[in-house]
């Protein structure tokens, strides 16, 4: 069902279901993808010529994937999130087919010819049609630092007729024409120019009236203390007061932006759970027992929270 090879600065894969019997098609498919997205298709589409591949590339640090299959469900959820850990943008060109998002940034339809980015940090369900669609993984760290709100862009729908779009969409098409070219200096060198390329793209489709600026901006701190919470994860005593403290905010403001997520203290617990669960799925880590990766998590050597992280784990 699938192949690998080098090529140039690029490893390259293929993977398909079509030499598979009709009945166990579908089944595969779903298995097979549900490291990153959790898939759903009417019956009828999973039994009557279902067909599902995946050319992929893995070019410096960033993923080059071509996806073609049958009209289904999308969905990312937390469960999917806190198993892989994945922090990375996708940016991908429909090449057939259409995606509808009702909570997409823009229109519920992709334009013809528009760029779609998510974030795989973030919950979205999504529908397509029969599709061939070809989507750039690109890791947090290449793109955050130059975009204005780095955690506003899940599920963007981008213009076409912004030059810009318009711009790397041309890009993303050259780079995969000539994958099996591209040499591991060239490699690094694409991951710098696109992720800039990217991040002003995403700049320029920011904006909006007073509302929506005022909306970003709570965006905008609101990140500012998640990434402060993330790099300080490790820390047993990491705790609202001291978030609001080491930034300068005020503690009911603090609370009030982490309302949505059942307050600050709770917020610090799902994160350090999210990166437990991801320490104990990494095949690299399988020598590391769940006391140290707790401690390693944050989590306290008192009784409290262990009983927490166990919890948690369950």
């Amino acid at each position: 069902m699938g192949t690998d090879q080098v090529s140039g600065g690029a490893v390259s894969s293929y993977f398909t279901v079509d030499t598979l019997p009709m009945h166990e098609r579908y089944g595969v498919w779903k298995e097979s993808i549900d490291v990153l997205f959790g898939v759903d298709a009417d019956k009828s589409i999973r039994d009557n010529n279902f067909t599902a591949s995946i050319e992929s590339h893995l070019l410096g640090s960033m993923m080059i994937m071509e996806v073609t299959s049958r009209e289904q469900n999308w969905e990312r959820d937390n469960l999917q999130i806190a198993r892989n850990g994945m922090d990375h943008y996708g940016i991908g060109i429909f090449k057939e087919g259409d995606l509808f998002c009702d909570t997409a940034k823009g229109p519920t339809k992709l334009p013809k010819g528009g760029l779609v980015v998510f974030d795989l940090t973030q919950e979205f369900i999504a529908h397509t049609s029969d599709l061939k669609v070809m989507t750039f993984v690109v890791p947090r760290p290449l793109i955050e630092d130059m975009v204005n709100l780095p955690d506003d862009h899940s599920m963007r729908f981008l213009d076409p007729k912004n030059p810009m779009t318009r711009i790397v969409y041309d890009q993303m098409m050259s780079i995969h024409r000539n994958i099996a070219r591209i040499g591991q200096q060239q490699a690094q060198v694409i991951e710098k120019s696109f992720s800039m390329m990217v991040a002003t793209c995403l700049n320029d489709a920011v904006g909006g009236d007073r509302e929506t600026v005022q909306h970003r901006q709570k965006l905008l701190n609101l990140m500012k203390v998640r990434r402060y919470i993330r790099d300080q994860l490790a820390s047993p005593d990491l705790t609202p007061r001291k978030v609001a403290r080491d930034l300068g905010v005020s503690r009911s403001k603090l609370y009030d932006s982490f309302s949505a997520y059942g307050g600050v203290y709770q917020y610090i617990r799902e994160m350090r759970l999210r990166r437990a669960m991801s320490l104990l799925n990494d095949p690299m880590r399988h020598h590391s027992s769940i006391y140290d990766i707790a401690l390693e998590c944050g989590f306290a050597s008192d009784a409290s929270s262990s009983g927490h992280f166990a919890n948690g784990m369950n």
